[in-house]
């Protein structure tokens, strides 16, 4: 659960940081937020009594609250948090976001952005967006979070164009602060 919660956090920040409404105030709330999750969250999964950890994921995840409230999430959140036939989305996000954000760099729609991430999550020798998902992943192993696969819930390959029409028509608005236009 610390896991699970922690990368939802995670996400908040991360998407309100390449979202088209990011910020001077939101920058700031998102780093201080993705710098405690790279910082302390594998801590606080591998040891629930590690308070110092725990306190920092908290803050983290008290900071990702208010990230979405001078900023906003993107598209990625509509499909992680979407439940469609009964699949809890948020539960499985891990796997999806690395291709998701690999999505994003390819286009170069905010490298730099990125390359900031990257730092944040800990990795200080970043200089180029993939970085990110390096360190993303790194992370995610970590956290014991990274062998997550869609599959393992019952979800299809065919199945994605269903999730992704239905997470646009019920959550156009986040699909809307994506940093450049998407299609399903």
């Amino acid at each position: 659960f610390t896991a699970y919660q922690g990368f939802d956090a995670l996400f908040h920040s991360i998407e309100g940081y390449i979202s088209n409404k990011h910020s001077i105030m939101g920058d700031m709330i998102q780093s201080a937020a993705i710098k405690n999750i790279g910082k302390y969250l594998a801590r606080a999964v591998k040891d629930g009594n590690d308070i110092e950890a725990r306190e920092h994921v908290a803050y983290a995840n008290t900071m990702s609250g208010y990230s979405m409230v001078v900023a906003s999430c993107i598209s990625e959140h509509a499909m992680d948090k979407f439940n469609v036939d009964g699949w809890n989305m948020e539960m499985i996000g891990a796997e999806h976001s690395k291709e998701y954000f690999t999505f994003w760099i390819n286009k170069h729609v905010c490298d730099e952005r990125f390359v900031d991430m990257a730092k944040f999550l800990g990795k200080e020798d970043a200089s180029k967006p993939e970085d990110f998902i390096t360190a993303l992943v790194e992370l995610q192993k970590e956290c014991g979070v990274d062998n997550l696969k869609m599959s393992d819930y019952g979800i299809k390959k065919e199945d994605a164009m269903k999730l992704a029409k239905n997470a646009r028509a019920t959550t156009l608005r986040l699909f809307n602060c994506d940093p450049a236009p998407t299609t399903d």
